[in-house]
């Protein structure tokens, strides 16, 4: 009730710039955060899952593309949650899309962006993450989300992924290839079978190559996908995926859709939360269906999560994780208590 009428606050002012305002100043209290915890307090290890060897204290963690940069890693473990998917994180920083690129549909409960994978890189993010691994609980998990820089041409793009890996394996717990972005021109096109399979190889073979001559061990490599796949698409997707040795995938980032919207808004740009749910849903019960033979193979769902309702919905689909973004900017900071406890 209380973040209900401080959002009515919130909500007066761009996105973006709230964002950028509690991302900048919440660091500095980061001493504070486990002080914090009592308010947060349920069981937080109720439903914990052990995913290829890397356990999770719950089932229920933060998407990509809220904590770009890592800049409250602390804080999500404070909050209850069991991970956070920083990112997505380029080889090179870049500034992302031209503003406003960041839009409320209120009466809808979602949200519309388009940031173009803004981050500071993939050198600033290493040291971001490992210094946060001093201060947070030994059993947090932090995933890496990675992409290539806007200028970097399709061709080449394993090259960016494989510089993303090089440079954050030994800070991250689990890796994750975005190509599913709506928001970086021609993204999308490396789902398709003229580049997946090329992509897949040399990331594989580049996380080999530094196993081997880091002495690392292996670590999870997942992929993100888009909701507006065909089931053609779709089971090409999956079969690249399970033949290169990728451990799982989430379903799903954003929708360039605009179905059944109650806001009159014309902006390009990813569309999640409530609106995405169903699309999200769908997908995840057809890769349900295409995994059923591979006990191994780990699906993560995101989209649409504001409820024990629509989190149980994820794990009803199959389900072995669950994410949480726009849910998180309606419902609060408290919004893992609220679903788990």
């Amino acid at each position: 009730m209380l973040y209900k009428i401080l959002r009515l606050f919130l909500f007066r002012f761009r996105p973006e710039f709230i964002h950028n305002i509690i991302f900048t100043f919440l660091p500095f209290f980061k001493f504070f955060f486990p002080l914090l915890r009592p308010f947060y307090g349920f069981n937080e290890y109720a439903n914990s899952v052990t995913v290829n060897g890397l356990k999770f204290r719950n089932r229920l963690g933060i998407a990509a593309g809220l904590d770009k940069d890592g800049q409250l890693i602390e804080f999500w473990d404070t909050a209850g949650f069991s991970h956070v998917e920083v990112g997505t994180v380029t080889p090179l920083a870049q500034p992302g899309n031209p503003k406003p690129r960041l839009f409320r549909l209120v009466k809808d409960k979602g949200i519309i962006n388009r940031m173009g994978f803004n981050n500071h890189g993939a050198e600033k993010l290493k040291k971001k993450i490992l210094k946060a691994k001093k201060r947070v609980r030994k059993d947090f998990v932090i995933g890496v989300n990675i992409g290539k820089n806007k200028q970097t041409p399709l061709d080449k793009a394993h090259e960016d992924y494989a510089k993303c890996l090089d440079v954050l394996y030994e800070a991250g717990d689990y890796f994750v290839i975005n190509i599913s972005s709506p928001n970086t021109e021609g993204l999308r096109e490396l789902q398709g079978d003229k580049y997946i399979k090329d992509l897949l190889f040399e990331i594989v073979m580049k996380k080999n190559e530094i196993v081997k001559e880091k002495s690392l061990p292996e670590k999870n490599i997942f992929l993100k996908i888009a909701p507006d796949l065909t089931d053609e698409e779709l089971k090409t997707i999956y079969d690249a995926a399970v033949y290169y040795g990728i451990n799982g995938i989430i379903a799903t980032n954003t929708t360039i859709t605009r179905n059944n919207l109650i806001s009159k808004i014309n902006q390009e740009g990813g569309l999640s939360g409530k609106p995405l749910k169903g699309m999200s849903d769908t997908i995840l019960k057809k890769l349900n269906e295409l995994n059923r033979e591979s006990s191994d193979f780990i699906l993560i769902g995101a989209g649409g999560v504001f409820t024990s309702g629509d989190y149980k919905d994820k794990m009803a689909l199959g389900a072995d994780l669950v994410q949480v973004y726009t849910g998180l900017i309606y419902e609060g900071f408290g919004i893992a208590r609220k679903i788990l406890k």
